[in-house]
């Protein structure tokens, strides 16, 4: 054994061997390969499993396919990392190997040791902005080509950026590549149907659950548009590219493991498009149905609440009233044990236990809330979502019974009926947009009496659609803006922000 005068300066050697492999590495691709292997089982054995982010090559996998050097990506030969989960580092400094070589010499006490800041999220605004951009733009190449390829008869559509290479290319091939441009459309729409649904969740934490899906899928429709464009155009598409860094940086966030559809070598068949299309359909179809639901069930318990109000100031009559609405609630799916429930019921506990006979839903609410020993109000806030509601109850008191306008999109039932209902409108009559539509077929429904406002979905406004402010002016109707997405609490405060004081004036049809 050594004695400590004799003992190898480890620090140094250490130090040698960091430099060492530094110079190396920079000309020698498999030594960094190799290295990021060490690196990540160094990783794994200094944290929990559950916190990693790094995922180690599995057993037959070789270790060159677990990464891919920025030059790679740079010159085309790849256009992702294998793993997307995991962020992008910086090269590491001179300071970090002193720091990497004073720990192994037992010099870094684990207190000193600096913490790496996690990735940050991007603003859920920022997202939602890009995502409806990148639909709008997918749209574009989809109606652009579709013209492109129809009747003759029609004028052709302006170019745009999003269209500036297309329409180049199809001047070339539009007939000897017919098919292959026919499924460049398809694919564009089923991605632009993704990233519309995407630009409403992103800042909805209650469809969260629903992300994961739409993020596989979204892998796959983005990948079946890079492998159609390969087969058109020498160069990548931009809104493809676009939409694959945002699906990186967003699986990288969320923890989320795309298995397929992140390599240059593992490619979605473009032409199956149109079942792809069908299965992102039935997908927001669930989200729309989720929404609703989500919605009725936020309506039964403002119903509720007024009921059981009235309950308590002497109106004996709503007591079976507010019975119906609790079995409705549980009907609905709503568990007994909800907090929003046991607060409203807690007063009322003692009727509640009188009345649990009646059905088998009162029942379980009735053992629910006699389990709680104390009002849990006091320990449970109302959350965002419940304040907001009051909100939704003030515009809705300015619009019940009248019917509104919406112009853009394309009308989907059950959004419609979740509008109709948040608002007690009398009708919601959407007006979807489509290119070189004219202005004059939405004159007659914005002159109906019995519209009260006018809403522009502003991102699907076409270029036709100036005259809807005039057509309001003409009619005396108030023209709201809606930024982004058909979210109850964003039309409400939209309306309330820039129409209310017009809207408290307006004479209702009753």
């Amino acid at each position: 054994m050594p004695t400590e005068e004799h003992q190898p300066d480890l620090t140094g050697t250490i130090q040698a061997v960091l430099d060492a492999l530094q110079r190396q590495a920079r000309n020698d691709r498999e030594l960094r390969r190799h290295l990021r292997v060490i690196g990540t089982a160094l990783l794994s054995i200094a944290g929990d499993d559950d916190d990693m982010l790094v995922k180690l090559p599995s057993e037959g996998e070789s270790s060159g396919s677990s990464a891919l050097h920025a030059e790679d990506v740079a010159d085309g030969r790849a256009y992702a990392t294998a793993d997307a989960n995991v962020p992008v580092l910086p090269p590491a400094t001179d300071d970090d190997l002193k720091r990497l070589a004073a720990h192994f010499a037992g010099e870094l006490d684990a207190t000193d040791q600096p913490v790496s800041p996690l990735p940050s999220t991007p603003s859920d605004q920022d997202e939602a902005t890009q995502l409806a951009e990148l639909s709008d733009c997918f749209q574009a190449k989809a109606a652009y080509i579709r013209q492109a390829l129809g009747s003759s008869g029609q004028n052709p559509l302006e170019p745009s950026p999003c269209t500036q290479w297309i329409g180049a290319k199809l001047k070339q091939s539009a007939q000897s590549q017919r098919s292959n441009w026919e499924v460049f459309a398809g694919s564009c729409e089923v991605v632009a149907l993704i990233a519309d649904a995407l630009s409403e969740m992103v800042n909805n934490a209650a469809l969260r659950e629903y992300l994961p899906e739409g993020l596989l899928l979204a892998a796959e429709a983005q990948s079946a548009v890079a492998a159609v464009v390969r087969r058109l155009y020498k160069k990548s598409d931009p809104a493809q590219e676009r939409f694959f860094q945002w699906l990186r940086q967003r699986t990288g966030i969320d923890r989320v493991y795309l298995p397929r559809y992140m390599r240059r070598d593992d490619t979605a068949d473009p032409d199956q498009w149109q079942e792809r299309l069908a299965r992102v359909q039935a997908w927001r179809e669930t989200l729309d149905t989720e929404i609703y639901r989500r919605r009725h069930e936020r309506k039964l318990f403002g119903k509720l609440r007024y009921q059981l109000g009235q309950v308590a100031a002497g109106a004996a009559d709503q007591w079976p009233r507010a019975l119906q609405t609790i079995n409705a609630l549980i009907d609905l799916g709503v568990p007994p044990s909800h907090r929003m429930l046991r607060q409203l019921l807690w007063p009322f506990r003692d009727q509640l236990n009188a009345a649990s006979a009646e059905s088998r839903q009162l029942g379980w609410v009735a053992r629910e809330v006699s389990r709680v020993s104390t009002s849990p109000s006091d320990a449970e806030p109302l959350s965002p979502a419940d304040r907001d509601e009051k909100l939704v109850e003030q515009v809705a008191d300015l619009l019940r019974n009248t019917s509104v306008v919406l112009i853009g999109g394309d009308e989907r039932p059950l959004v419609r009926q979740t509008i109709e209902e948040a608002f007690d409108l009398r009708e919601l009559i959407w007006c979807d947009t489509r290119p070189h539509q004219s202005h004059l077929t939405i004159e007659p429904f914005i002159a109906r009496a019995e519209v009260s406002v006018v809403l522009l979905a502003i991102r699907w406004a076409s270029h036709g659609l100036g005259a809807v402010r005039e057509f309001c002016e003409r009619y005396n109707k108030p023209f709201v803006r809606l930024p982004a997405g058909y979210s109850i609490n964003q039309i409400a405060y939209q309306i309330w922000e820039q129409a209310s004081e017009r809207l408290r004036a307006w004479p209702k049809n009753t």
